[in-house]
């Protein structure tokens, strides 16, 4: 279990040990939430999210700890590139 204040490192440090778990469960947690409401596919997502929530209790805090690093990520380079254009 990951401290209250070490909330950050704690998702470096799960992203790092293995990013195509916490990849996956970013994808199987927003597929899940995203397409409940339109099709019954999101059952696979959730069947995939409780396999994974047996070896990581902590499994939804990676996922959002992963999707914000990715958007962070995604945002820096946007940025880079428009001051690439720009200048």
């Amino acid at each position: 279990m990951v401290k209250k204040g070490n909330k950050g490192v704690g998702v470096w440090r799960g992203f790092s040990a293995d990013p195509v778990l916490a990849t996956r469960a970013m994808v199987d947690l927003a597929g899940a939430k995203l397409l409940r409401c339109f099709n019954p596919v999101y059952l696979k997502y959730e069947r995939d999210l409780e396999e994974l929530e047996k070896t990581r209790p902590d499994v939804h805090n990676l996922a959002k700890g992963t999707a914000v690093l990715f958007v962070t990520a995604f945002s820096v380079l946007c940025i880079a590139a428009y001051l690439m254009v720009a200048f």
